[in-house]
């Protein structure tokens, strides 16, 4: 989940508390021989499990050539420091950083062995408290020495580690002329933005980009670090297709590259007077959108920022000509050609900020013309003015046509997302604010909103089950809204794969299948 959703979004200016299965500390006889057959070199006294920070003591031991990050060390609070909002930066018993699949491989069995609770961050935009950050019950696995990037002789793949934000990403790819799916802000991580769908800056063209992958490196709960494609593994590689982080860590992506980079684009502001007319024309424009085109908009409650993009270096295509005749209120960036890679790399830096607190809530309705999305702008407006003075809700209504859907379901055997072949809008409403506002304040009534706008959304007979997992909250089920043959199947591999169910119990917060199922 990103902090802002989108590239426009740059430019705009019951939260769940991370709880813990309680694991009892108790001395082991059976963790010290299962840590001696891997070769680990164990202190005087006893083995304890269920421990941080026993744990947390013998993985700086094992990784003596790569620091494992306690309180006291000089960078740890920069480290925790890396997640985006301020209620996810939790002080972690320790913070550990592989370098490798292999390494990555050895912490994952001392963890299971141990019994020792953790959490996977690779860029730390999720918001959610606890589900790339843990306190000191646990540790943090932080992946960002795995930032492998590397292209194929062809140009048709790279192979990128989850431990990249999307920018290095970017830069790397500039002199071969292609890009990839990939975020839409430069300090986006790769890991779970991939996991969890992500929207490019052309989504509506390519697709999502989970459905891009044609290779995942895994490493198990077991140690053993496995690909999973169409043609090896490839139960696993379909389940991580929507399966999240329920069978291990993966430590590799090998992504299908793109050569349309040269675009078209430009973005205007517009007063909350003419916001409606605004999404009107965007109702309309997605009811018969140009698959080389992609418009988004960000709406706070002073003033509606829209992104206008094509694929190729036109004059104003006309797919836009349903919002040609609304007054702007300002001209950000003027129509113009220009290259992918400079668009995300020039606009998707500029005016970001991990100040304060972030939480968000997604739904997700069928567009059949604009007034139900015109209602969800006003509910909108009244709950914004509701919140506490310095709480931000910001509406982005990101539109979705069947062409995404239908390259879902054909590229790479397909994905678990259980989409339905239409237009849509996969609502994201985001709300910052300074910690020292009551959460709760801002949190129950956006909850409140998208629980009232799924409702409205179910009268109306327009509702769609998918919950964006990039833009979910914390109570939200995204799994269960893949529908029921989809979860099933994701369960089951899971217990295939991790038959201990050590992703399940010891991993400190997820969108777990265990649970939703």
């Amino acid at each position: 989940m990103t902090k802002i959703t989108s590239i426009i979004g740059v430019l705009m200016g019951a939260l769940a508390t991370a709880t813990a299965t309680f694991i009892q500390t108790r001395s082991s006889p059976a963790a010290a021989a299962a840590l001696s057959s891997l070769g680990v070199a164990l202190p005087a006294g006893d083995v304890l499990v269920g421990n941080a920070g026993y744990t947390c003591s013998l993985l700086n031991r094992v990784f003596s050539n790569n620091e494992t990050f306690t309180v006291t060390s000089a960078y740890y609070d920069d480290l925790i420091d890396e997640a985006w909002s301020q209620n996810c930066r939790l002080n972690a018993s320790c913070v550990v950083m592989p370098d490798s699949a292999q390494e990555v491989s050895r912490l994952l069995q001392i963890l299971a062995i141990l019994e020792t609770k953790f959490a996977i961050r690779s860029g730390g935009h999720n918001t959610n408290p606890g589900f790339s950050s843990i306190g000191g019950n646990g540790v943090l696995v932080a992946l960002e020495k795995l930032d492998t990037v590397s292209i194929s002789a062809d140009r048709g793949t790279v192979t990128v580690g989850p431990g990249n934000k999307w920018g290095s990403v970017y830069n790397y790819l500039q002199p071969y002329n292609v890009t990839v799916l990939g975020g839409r802000e430069v300090v986006v991580g790769v890991g779970g933005y991939i996991l969890g769908g992500g929207l490019s800056t052309f989504y509506n063209t390519h697709g999502l980009a989970i459905d891009s992958v044609t290779r995942f490196q895994v490493v198990l709960p077991d140690g053993s670090i496995v690909n999973a494609t169409q043609t090896e593994h490839a139960d696993l590689y379909k389940g991580l297709k929507g399966g999240l982080n329920n069978f291990g860590i993966v430590t590799e992506y090998d992504l299908t590259t793109n050569t349309g980079i040269d675009i078209y684009y430009e973005i205007n502001t517009y007063t909350v007077a003419n916001t409606p007319a605004v999404l009107a024309a965007y109702a309309t424009y997605l009811l018969d959108a140009d698959i080389n085109s992609n418009v988004e908009i960000q709406i706070n409650p002073t003033y509606t920022l829209v992104f206008y993009g094509y694929i190729g270096h036109v004059s104003t295509p006309a797919t836009f000509d349903p919002f040609s005749g609304i007054p702007v209120a300002s001209i950000v960036y003027p129509p113009t050609n220009g290259s992918l890679s400079e668009l995300l790399l020039t606009i998707g830096s500029v005016g970001l900020t991990s100040e304060g607190v972030s939480y968000s809530g997604t739904f997700t309705f069928k567009v059949t013309g604009p007034t139900f999305l015109q209602e969800t702008y006003s509910a909108y407006l009244e709950a914004a003015a509701s919140l506490p003075s310095g709480a931000v809700l910001s509406y982005v209504p990101q539109g979705v046509i069947p062409n995404l859907v239908t390259r879902g379901k054909s590229q790479n055997g397909g994905n678990l997302l259980g989409l339905e072949v239409a237009p849509q809008l996969w609502v994201d409403l985001f709300a910052q604010f300074p910690a020292t506002i009551s959460e709760s304040a801002v949190t129950d009534a956006l909850d409140s909103l998208v629980a009232n706008l799924t409702s409205s959304a179910k009268s109306q007979g327009v509702f769609l089950p998918y919950i964006f997992v990039n833009d979910a909250g914390p109570n939200q089920k995204p799994l269960q809204s893949f529908g029921e043959e989809n979860i099933k199947y994701i369960d089951t591999v899971a217990k295939k794969y991790d038959p201990k169910r050590t992703m399940q119990k010891l991993q400190n917060q997820a969108y777990f299948v265990s649970k939703e199922l």
